[in-house]
């Protein structure tokens, strides 16, 4: 039996602490409550075989404190996992002695290998790429984690002692960088990765994640580069070679901290240590021969939670724990099942939906990744109704815009789904509508069309009690041709009307005039 329905990790990284406490659902998934982060800087004047240095020391046991009665707090059983400076501190001890006696919490000092198996496990509850051959980078403070991994399997594995607080204390400690000392730098990373080049282009990755600062940082810079400045979650997002170079041209030609705070879309808290980090995410593009890289928030502490979650008595046969390539369609279902009241009515609408998209193939022309968004949105269309009646539609758009839930998505495609969902009644979309404008053309049509096939979908089930069992659908020449089916003496005349009031959008997004019978 499972010993708490929340658990808190704590990952007490080279430069920050971190800490996230979930809900752990029945079904062994899990959803964030909390999160909270602290620059420590614990390795900051760290060496290697050294000690922690006393101010670090106390501000590190002084964040557990913070961090304990949080999870305290939730009632939320305490994993914590040490990673580079804990592993080569000389006074290791005396700090693990002290986080338990003052803190209560106990800590575990992992391997770097441990240490990238459980970011590689964090990074597959976030991203749906569990079948594909990963290379996985995530430049810590301290040391650098590279693997390559496939359907959970660990093909390859090093960590590297580089990290950007690690080589910001070797080679870039003065207030002003010149040339000469970041050259120095960047051979020290080159000849450390070198040796593994081979192995790792020989396995041939599929795709490249990065999941650390450095990596958000960059993404950061890049997309202030698009201009856009609106907040929002990094994960998913992916950048070219060609952007990478831009935004490391902008961090090394800054050549104080001071300068390197202002560059648009950057943390200034890490001016002081991101040229060690960029310089060996600079490396690993060059010597990789990397086309691109997508950003992963989930690393270490979601590793840990579902390391954790796995090895509980209670979810040792759950299907979750073999199977990660479904993060997407648990994302949907977790959401639907926190804020719709009537999911036997949603379920209902989104086979209905799928019925007409799939008769209606060789007219819109979309592909499984358009069906796939089109049953999210479906599933989810009501989830506004948790907020008020009124303009619901509008509340669920902003619902599954922000979600956290929306795990495995990309923010284009989380885009869509809101918008498909906000669409499905009232006004059809217009391009002077804001949400809307927030996309371009063709992200514009597939939401037209999309949520033309939802409006009847939901129109076909008005009644709420799944009498029309499916939709047979004709098209000749300019029209198509709705045929509502049930096998009961069904009198179907307040479904008709009501796909009848949905005709006007499904011919302005299909050019096809629907008839109804």
């Amino acid at each position: 039996m499972v010993r708490e329905n929340t658990l808190a990790a704590i990952d007490l990284g080279t430069n920050s602490f971190h800490m996230i406490i979930v809900r752990v659902r029945e079904n062994g998934t899990f959803e964030a409550i909390a999160r909270e982060k602290e620059n420590v800087r614990l390795g900051s004047g760290l060496e290697e075989g050294g000690e922690i240095d006393p101010p670090a020391f106390r501000r590190a046991i002084e964040c557990l404190k913070r961090f304990k009665m949080l999870a305290d707090n939730s009632k939320a059983e305490i994993r914590a996992v040490a990673t580079s400076a804990m592993r080569e501190a000389s006074n290791r001890n005396e700090f693990q002695a002290a986080a338990l006696k003052e803190a209560g919490i106990k800590i575990d000092v992992i391997s770097g290998y441990e240490e990238a198996r459980l970011i590689y496990f964090g990074v597959l509850q976030g991203l749906p790429v569990f079948d594909k051959k990963v290379l996985l980078v995530d430049i810590g403070g301290g040391s650098t984690e590279v693997l390559v991994g496939y359907r959970g399997d660990i093909l390859f594995s090093k960590s590297f002692k580089l990290g950007a607080i690690r080589l910001t204390e070797k080679f870039l400690r003065s207030e002003t960088l010149d040339s000469s000392q970041i050259r120095k730098c960047k051979l020290y990373v080159e000849e450390i990765i070198l040796p593994f080049r081979k192995i790792i282009r020989d396995l041939k990755p599929e795709m490249i994640i990065g999941s650390s600062g450095t990596v958000q940082a960059t993404a950061g810079i890049i997309r202030a580069f698009e201009g856009d400045i609106e907040e929002r979650p990094l994960n998913h997002y992916t950048f070219q070679s060609s952007e990478f170079k831009r935004a490391r041209n902008m961090i090394l030609e800054a050549d104080t901290s001071k300068k390197r705070s202002k560059i648009p879309g950057f943390d200034s808290k890490r001016s002081d240590i991101i040229v060690g980090g960029m310089l060996i995410l600079d490396e690993l593009f060059q010597l990789l021969d990397l086309p691109d890289m997508t950003v992963s928030e989930f690393a270490l502490r979601e590793g840990i939670i579902y390391d954790t979650i796995r090895k509980w008595e209670h979810f040792q046969d759950l299907e979750h724990s073999r199977h990660l390539d479904d993060i997407r369609q648990k994302s949907i279902l977790n959401l639907l099942v926190s804020y719709t009241r009537d999911e036997e009515y949603a379920r209902h609408v989104a086979k209905l939906a799928l019925d007409i998209f799939d008769q209606l193939q060789s007219v819109h022309r979309l592909g499984k990744e358009e069906r796939e968004y089109l049953e999210a949105s479906s599933l989810l269309h009501e989830v506004g109704l948790f907020i008020s009646h009124s303009a619901y539609h509008k509340h669920s758009y902003y619902l599954i815009r922000n979600s956290e839930a929306m795990l495995g998505f990309t923010w284009g495609e989380i885009e869509i789904i809101a918008l498909t969902a906000r669409y499905h009644r009232k006004s059809s979309p217009k391009s002077k509508h804001r949400e809307f404008q927030r996309v371009g053309p063709r992200e514009q049509e597939t939401v037209e069309k999309l949520s033309a096939i939802l409006r009847i979908a939901s129109a076909c089930n008005r009644n709420r009690q799944r009498l029309i069992e499916t939709v047979k659908c004709q098209v000749r020449k300019n029209q198509a041709i709705f045929t509502l089916v049930t096998n009961q003496n069904y009198d179907k005349s307040l479904e008709l009307w009501a796909c009848e009031e949905q005709a006007d959008a499904f011919e302005s997004a299909y050019g096809m005039v629907p008839l109804f019978q």
